[in-house]
């Protein structure tokens, strides 16, 4: 066995290690080409990435790209081509497989800024299956233009490594390679020393940037900072619950100003939002009053929030947009298009909470410029909403906006019965002001259920009950409706907006025929498609992948069609600014 491994070696020590010498010299300078071809590649995540609105986010871009990109391919090197540089002895054999792992290396990397480009993502093994393995011919060849420029790739390679080697002497001489290591490495320690600087500070421009390169893992020290006593933990917890997720994206919305036609209806709107009411709770045993009212109403019977909390269904039912962008509204209090139509046409508010609006949604954004009464219950809410209903101007319309919750820590059908005459009691003080035949009112919750489950959105959270009650009008909605669903419907159907649904939302309107087959729910990490029969497809921001069947459980080994998860995909992306 000793022989044999001897025999592996050249026979003259001192040549073996001269010849190991130049493969090492020339690897180096092979590294530093690719690094230069890697940030000429990598330079198209300036185009498609969200791009930073300071100076200073700017100049972050620029230092992360040469930082991470001069680490990754010199890490690469280290790990296949320096150890392959003592084992092979041939050199050309050692400079061809350089070439083809440098070709296969660049060529994944310019693949991966067009996918970032069409999806938001990076490349994960769900995407690259769904491109090597589609299901529609047309997006096959499609697909496959991605891979046109590798010949070139290949053929740039190996002029350069051919050119390098005979100028390997000429090369070696060079004083100046020193200080462009210099440079590199200042950039990747600088990178991470910004980030962990902008994470405990909370700036934006820069921690934006977190998913902007693939292999991308900024460092944090969020610990070592608590440890030495720097940050307070929980503090900056708290701050980031009420002003989103640092590392979330900007948002466009709405992405043109709204446009509108001269056919306002100037109705009153009445939203009651009750937190933790499910379907299986309506009916008119437990229920009467609401299910007398769903008799009067057009019921949507599969209607689901736009994600798995309440703040999420809160943002979807006011902007029409997932809770994916709960986030970024938190972050840049961007108002709600149905908020600023309703001021745009000097509606009275009327807002009532039984906790005083305690998400950060409503106070930081929703109803930032309004005064908000205060109220620790539901029973304070309703009775302040009564009074202002009593005293406001009758010749103006008014938007109402309800949010209850049911009692916490009672079992379901003392829930029920409370839940149900309170409801009972803002109906008879609508019928006793006449109120009826010109108010819309819609009744739903933010969330069916707030207990946590495996899938946070299993149909038992995230299915809500819909109901719109507009002149007694009683139908049944049997197809998928959303959250997402209301703000586009009624800003066509009451106020006229002629500007494309596309522009302002993620929904439909809910009164034109439609062939949709899923409606779309999202959180800050997982993006869910759910079908007509209840199926689910949930895919996150690094490409995993989770199906669900009709009853909730999870299937393993399948993978989304291709043309679902284009849609899903495009339709999330809808309103990150680019």
């Amino acid at each position: 066995m000793l022989e044999k491994l001897r025999h592996l070696l050249p026979e003259n020590s001192r040549q073996y290690r001269e010849e190991t010498s130049q493969r090492i010299s020339w690897g180096h300078w092979f590294a530093l080409f690719n690094i230069v071809v890697a940030l000429l590649i990598s330079s198209r995540y300036a185009f498609n990435a969200d791009w930073p609105n300071t100076l200073f986010g700017k100049l972050y871009f620029f230092i992360s790209l040469f930082g991470h990109f001069s680490f990754v391919v010199f890490a690469l090197y280290l790990l296949l081509l320096f150890p392959l540089s003592f084992i092979i002895k041939n050199n050309r054999t050692f400079r061809g497989i350089s070439v083809i792992f440098a070709t296969i290396g660049m060529t994944f990397l310019l693949v991966d800024t067009e996918v970032f480009k069409r999806f938001y993502l990076h490349l994960s093994p769900l995407v690259w299956d769904l491109l090597v393995n589609p299901d529609d011919g047309e997006l096959s060849r499609q697909w496959q233009l991605l891979f046109a420029p590798m010949p070139l790739i290949l053929l740039a390679e190996m002029i350069y490594s051919r050119w390098c080697w005979n100028k390997l002497r000429s090369f070696n001489r060079q004083k100046w390679g020193k200080y462009v290591a210099f440079v590199f490495v200042t950039c990747f320690i600088s990178t991470h020393l910004l980030y962990a600087w902008a994470d405990m500070s909370m700036y934006r421009p820069i921690t934006a940037q977190k998913a902007n390169y693939p292999l991308a893992y900024p460092m944090t020290a969020r610990s070592f900072l608590e440890k030495h006593k720097l940050i307070d933990r929980e503090e900056l917890e708290q701050k980031i619950e009420e002003s989103g997720r640092l590392d979330t994206f900007y948002l466009n919305y709405p992405r043109h100003s709204l446009s509108y036609g001269k056919e306002q209806k100037k109705v009153n709107l009445l939203f009651v939002n009750l937190s933790g009411l499910s379907n299986q709770m309506i009916d008119s045993g437990n229920m009467p009053n609401i299910a007398n009212i769903a008799n009067q109403s057009r019921r949507f019977m599969h209607h689901y929030t736009g994600g798995d909390t309440a703040s999420a269904g809160v943002a979807s039912l006011f902007y029409g947009i997932s809770g994916r962008y709960v986030d970024s509204i938190l972050s840049e209090r961007d108002q709600s298009v149905l908020i600023s139509t309703l001021q745009k046409f000097e509606y009275q508010f009327g807002l009532f909470s039984h906790n005083s609006f305690a998400e950060p949604i409503y106070q930081r954004v929703l109803f930032a410029d309004q005064k908000l009464p205060y109220a620790k219950s539901n029973l304070e809410a309703i009775n302040g909403w009564k009074q202002w209903l009593a005293t406001r101007n009758v010749e103006t319309p008014f938007f109402s906006y309800l949010d209850l919750a049911l009692i916490p820590h009672s079992d379901k059908l003392q829930q029920a019965r409370v839940a149900d005459w309170q409801i009972g009691e803002i109906w008879k003080q609508l019928e006793l002001q006449g109120l009826l035949k010109n108010t819309l009112i819609i009744i739903t919750s933010d969330i069916a259920d707030s207990e946590p489950t495996e899938n946070s959105f299993d149909k038992s959270r995230i299915q809500v009950p819909m109901l719109a009650y507009w002149q007694g009008d009683s139908s049944r909605y049997t197809a998928s409706s959303s959250h997402l669903d209301i703000v586009p419907t009624l800003l066509t159907q009451f106020f006229d907006v002629t500007s494309p649904i596309s522009d302002f939302s993620q929904g439909i309107d809910l009164t034109k025929e439609n062939n949709r087959m899923w409606v779309l729910s999202s959180n800050y990490k997982w993006n869910v498609a759910i079908m007509a029969d209840g199926e689910q497809f949930h895919i996150d921001h690094k490409g995993e992948f989770e199906h669900y069947d009709e009853q909730g459980d999870k299937l393993r080994n399948s993978r989304p069609p291709l043309a679902l998860f284009l849609q899903l995909i495009q339709q999330s992306n809808q309103f990150v600014e680019k």
